[in-house]
């Protein structure tokens, strides 16, 4: 009876792993969701591994795997490893990071590889956000058997972070200008300083433009060369009343008549916006600015300045004219 069991389960054994051989060996998996939110809201959730333990669905399945980051945790080349009681070894990284387009992995569930891209297409203030899964189990018949039974995870994996990540990027605030962060380089300039209120722009233009004429027949007179494009720090601002440098970058060793002085900004990490038209509502993108500096919980290093890239001598059409504002910022 014993032998008749064991031929029997031999027997089963022999056709699993037949059947198994003709069972497909690669294995994809793609699932979409529609987010009402910008790619850049939806990217940094998928780009920093940190982030996913808010929305990983295999986290749920495991609640005491031990998760440990490698030397970056964002970014092309963020990894992290895991052990738990249920899930097993694995480990994961990131490939290849496309800021707002897509992030390539490849991981390792206890020996068996598989890859994966989380791709963005913005439709506007739209995100639709696309997962795919890549699996080859080659010749191997128990690595296609574990294959069928993935297939049906790997989905509801989907599935749930999809509805995590709408949810939590659907949540965040919605900046109406492009904000970036950057590293601004060491600026050397030459700058004159005026107090005066914020509330009336016609005298702010006025007092900028006599302010800028100075600079500009100074440097004309001292044979100077300008290396770069206008700009205004505000080192103090209130409702009431602001302190205004209106200054034009130059070497660091130009030679000016004794009045004046090179002083040098410090570059460093900062926030940065770009304003588009007339100077009339560059206030806008300031608040907005500042909002982000909340939602990311920065703080300010330095002085809000103003690039002004378009000249509007040489452009009139105010449509076409480009202002960059940065908001240096100390780095966590």
């Amino acid at each position: 009876m014993i032998k008749k069991i064991l031929f029997i389960i031999a027997g089963l054994i022999v056709a699993l792993l037949l059947i198994g051989f003709v069972l497909p060996g690669k294995l994809e998996v793609t699932k979409s969701v529609s987010i009402q939110a910008p790619a850049s809201a939806v990217f940094e959730e998928i780009n920093d591994l940190k982030r996913w333990e808010t929305w990983q669905y295999w986290n749920t399945l495991d609640p005491d795997m031990k998760i440990t980051y490698g030397e970056k945790s964002a970014g092309t080349g963020a990894s992290y490893s895991w052990q738990g009681p249920k899930l097993g070894d694995g480990n994961l990284a990131l490939t290849e990071t496309i800021p707002d387009k897509s992030v390539s992995i490849e991981m390792d569930f206890g020996g068996n590889p598989a890859s994966g891209v989380y791709s963005l297409e913005p439709d506007g203030n739209n995100t639709t956000l696309n997962f795919k899964f890549m699996n080859d189990q080659g010749m191997n018949p128990i690595g296609r058997w574990i294959n069928v039974f993935m297939k049906s995870e790997i989905e509801k994996s989907f599935d749930y972070a999809g509805e995590k990540i709408k949810a939590i990027a659907e949540a965040k605030p919605k900046f109406t200008y492009q904000i970036t962060e950057e590293n601004l380089p060491t600026i050397n300039y030459v700058g004159l300083m005026h107090t005066m209120s914020p509330k009336d722009p016609v005298a702010i233009s006025a007092q900028m433009a006599k302010m800028y004429g100075e600079l500009q027949t100074m440097l004309t007179k001292a044979k100077v060369e300008i290396t770069g494009y206008p700009l205004a720090l505000y080192p103090a601002f209130t409702e009431e009343s602001m302190d205004m440098i209106c200054a034009l970058p130059v070497a660091a060793d130009a030679k000016l008549p004794a009045k004046y002085k090179v002083e040098t900004l410090e570059g460093g990490s900062a926030i940065k916006g770009i304003y588009k038209g007339d100077y009339s509502n560059l206030m806008a993108l300031h608040l907005e600015l500042d909002q982000y500096l909340q939602y990311k919980g920065l703080t300010m290093n330095g002085a809000p300045m103003e690039v002004y890239v378009t000249d509007p001598m040489l452009e009139k059409d105010t449509a076409k004219w480009i202002t960059e504002i940065y908001y240096p910022i100390k780095k966590n």
